[in-house]
């Protein structure tokens, strides 16, 4: 058993940087490995990089229910807020119409057609609105349509797989053996 002593307090260990003695029965001449050459931690870095997967990037096809949802609750407080301002304009507009019907000018469904018609001026009025409901449109026909596509594209990959296992049933794999 090796003698395990403990060194003194200002005494330290010496470490050698050459090579270990070869072990006994090696033979003398055996080859040495040389380095041919060197890459940097950057170097390393940036090839494993190239492989690497983003977890946080959001493909448009792989958009999530979280990101739909939000983007749908800002359209929401849009029209909310867009809504406000048509109202207060519709209002404005009606006023002559609710001041004609007060005075018996007018029956109820004439005020009720004015009344549309001041909705429908006052909506048309705000290009913001009109802007919000063309581009909400733009995009639902968008996402629509992608679904579609997905499903088309799921459905090929399906029926590719079926013909793909019949051709390959039977055929030798890689290795050599035969799927059965």
């Amino acid at each position: 058993m090796p003698n395990l002593t403990p060194l003194p307090f200002d005494e330290r260990a010496q470490v050698s940087r050459a090579a270990p003695p070869p072990p006994p029965g090696a033979a003398a001449d055996q080859e040495e490995v040389a380095v041919v050459g060197e890459r940097t931690f950057a170097q390393r870095d940036a090839e494993c990089r190239k492989r690497a997967i983003d977890l946080e990037a959001e493909t448009p096809r792989k958009r999530g229910r979280g990101a739909a949802a939000a983007l749908e609750e800002r359209v929401v407080s849009a029209r909310s807020v867009c809504t406000a301002a048509v109202d207060k304009r519709a209002w404005e507009l009606a006023q002559p119409a609710l001041q004609e019907y007060m005075a018996e000018k007018i029956d109820e469904a004439t005020l009720k057609q004015r009344k549309a018609e001041a909705r429908e001026k006052a909506t048309a009025e705000h290009a913001q609105l009109t802007e919000l409901e063309r581009a909400s449109a733009e995009y639902t026909e968008a996402v629509s349509a992608r679904t579609k596509a997905e499903a088309a594209e799921d459905a090929a990959e399906a029926k590719l797989e079926v013909v793909l296992r019949g051709l390959e049933r039977g055929q030798p794999g890689p290795s050599g053996v035969k799927a059965e």
